[in-house]
């Protein structure tokens, strides 16, 4: 299978899963079958580390290496070397930023973040936006600096989002509570709320005091 096709909330799903490391091997650039698809495989491989690290885990567990079908001495290699990485950093919840049961609860948001639209979609047009001849619909042309800093953006809005969704699910709550419980600066948490409120994913549930109170719809993010 050509690595373009695999898919970062696969990725995720490993970790959520208890796996200490994920590496994936793919051609070298410039040798695909499929032209791009290792590119594309490092863009969302790129992505999925960024997300993932974010929700606290250590960026290390996940790797993305090349090499050719007839190099079978240094496919050993790289395995006994990630191997040997994983083992030093220890198991899942050791040597991230965070320890379980939570970090496996945020990796299971980012799962949900890293299967959405939102990002796939940013992640694909990735190469559009920064080939000449291409660009945008205006033509313009970005900078892989650019691209990568929007793409931060998102991944932080969509990790915030979905960690709000989460929250509701388990029990309805006011934007200051949210705020201080997730440690989301509380203008950025009502943008949240009302963004999900609009989509209908989150309702009012009443008033506590001056607060409103929001709830989950159930309507999956």
């Amino acid at each position: 299978m050509c690595t373009g096709r695999v898919d970062p909330a696969l990725v995720a799903d490993a970790f959520v899963n208890g796996a200490d490391g994920v590496l994936v091997i793919g051609c070298y650039f410039g040798d695909c079958h499929y032209i791009t698809g290792n590119f594309m495989a490092k863009h969302k491989l790129d992505m999925a580390t960024e997300m993932l690290a974010y929700a606290g885990l250590n960026p290390t567990r996940l790797q993305f290496r090349n090499l050719s079908s007839a190099e079978g001495a240094r496919f050993a290699q790289h395995n006994t070397e990630f191997v040997e990485q994983i083992k030093e950093i220890g198991p899942l919840g050791t040597g991230d930023k965070i320890g379980m049961p939570k970090l496996k609860e945020q990796l299971g948001i980012a799962y949900k973040a890293l299967a959405g639209p939102k990002l796939r979609w940013v992640v694909g047009k990735k190469p559009v936006f920064t080939e000449a001849g291409k660009g945008n619909k205006y033509g313009e042309i970005f900078t892989e600096h650019e691209i990568n800093r929007t793409l931060s953006g998102i991944v932080i809005d969509e990790m915030a989002t979905h960690s709000i969704l989460a929250a509701l699910e388990k029990k309805p709550a006011a934007v200051k509570d949210l705020a201080k419980d997730l440690e989301i600066p509380a203008p950025e948490a009502l943008k949240y709320v009302l963004a999900l409120k609009r989509r209908g994913f989150v309702e009012m549930d009443g008033v506590e005091g001056t607060s409103p109170i929001y709830k989950s719809t159930g309507i999956e993010g």
